[in-house]
């Protein structure tokens, strides 16, 4: 069967639910086959749709575990399997959330990484300057821009940390969430 290249590396991150640097592992590990087409790199429709379902399966795996463990010692799920359902429901809308403040984190950093090149060529570029009249406007300038972006990356940075923050507090109040949730079932 003649493989079918079509995918972009940004669909099938999307797709899977994983990040484009995750996706060139996979490539560079030889797990996806892929074809440059302009500049473009394009990943095999049939690999990527079979790690979706590795990672479903996967997945489907773990929720069964965990089900049965609950249900074999507590008797819950026969017990109250509302009270359960609404525990995994929101268990799956913080790990989206945590994912999500996941993909914020690393489009935070790319810009970062960015703006760190362009301070170094600025600076590269002040170094090189030569101190005539003709170029002592253009210096200033490039002098400011440098100043702007080092201001942008400790924002940047500070954010970060916030983003991180908030992280640990979500993680922490989910912990102490399900802590109730099993004293209660205990109860």
């Amino acid at each position: 069967m003649a493989k079918v290249y079509t995918i972009t590396r940004e669909a099938a991150a999307q797709l899977l639910g994983i990040s484009t640097r995750t996706i060139d592992r996979y490539i560079r590990s030889g797990k996806l086959s892929y074809k440059k087409v302009a500049n473009k790199v394009l990943l095999e429709k049939g690999e990527v749709y079979d790690l979706k379902k590795d990672f479903s399966a996967l997945h489907q795996e773990v929720e069964t575990e965990v089900i049965s463990q609950s249900s074999s010692s507590t008797g819950l799920a026969k017990s109250n399997p509302q009270l359960e359902a609404m525990i995994e429901q929101k268990l799956e809308k913080f790990f989206l959330i945590f994912r999500e403040k996941d993909k914020m984190l690393e489009e935070k950093n790319k810009i970062i990484f960015v703006l760190q090149q362009r301070v170094g060529e600025l600076e590269t570029k002040i170094q090189n300057m030569v101190a005539l009249p003709d170029y002592t406007r253009e210096k200033q300038e490039a002098i400011i821009e440098k100043q702007k972006l080092e201001e942008k990356i400790s924002q940047l940075k500070s954010s970060i940390k916030n983003e991180k923050l908030i992280n640990l507090i979500l993680i922490g109040l989910t912990l102490v969430f399900l802590i109730i949730a099993w004293f209660l079932f205990f109860k």
